[in-house]
């Protein structure tokens, strides 16, 4: 399944050129496809206000369009750079609540030269939703993204 989706997750990007348009698409075929993807979205990191923006996604709408690295799940991905699955939120002390129906994420940074410059994130409305095999499949589409879209690590400017 993992690797269907992402063949037509790369057969969709072929003609578009555009970055935000092709994270859009990312977001809108793994949200359709993957079940219990209840949210699914980017962060990009800006490292001089160590903050993280929101970018495209699928989901209902958030109010954490920013966020400081540390804070919350992302937060912490932003200050590790390694990725992060939850089991349940409400066990994480650190948890920044989205909504009362989200019960596990998972968070899978985005590297593009050498650089953590995004991170994908996902929430499901189901307790241990996301497993190894869900961290290689985002890994994989995360990298796609950076070897397809070179300009990636300057989307950030769009956002802030």
């Amino acid at each position: 399944m993992y690797s269907l989706l992402l063949g037509e997750i790369e057969k969709e990007l072929d003609p578009i050129s555009n970055t935000k348009q092709a994270l859009q698409r990312v977001c809108d075929l793994i949200h359709s496809e993957m079940s219990a993807y209840d949210w699914v979205g980017f962060y990009f990191m800006h490292h001089g206000s160590r903050k993280l923006h929101l970018g495209p996604y699928v989901g209902a709408p958030t109010d954490h369009t920013i966020i400081d690295f540390g804070k919350g799940i992302c937060g912490q991905v932003a200050e590790s750079g390694n990725s992060f699955l939850v089991d349940d939120v409400n066990a994480q002390s650190n948890y920044i609540a989205c909504s009362i129906d989200v019960k596990s994420e998972i968070v899978v940074p985005l590297y593009q030269n050498g650089n953590l410059i995004a991170q994908i994130d996902i929430d499901s409305h189901q307790l241990k939703r996301f497993q190894a095999e869900d961290e290689k499949f985002l890994k994989a589409v995360n990298d796609l993204l950076a070897r397809k879209y070179p300009e990636l690590e300057n989307f950030i400017d769009q956002l802030v």
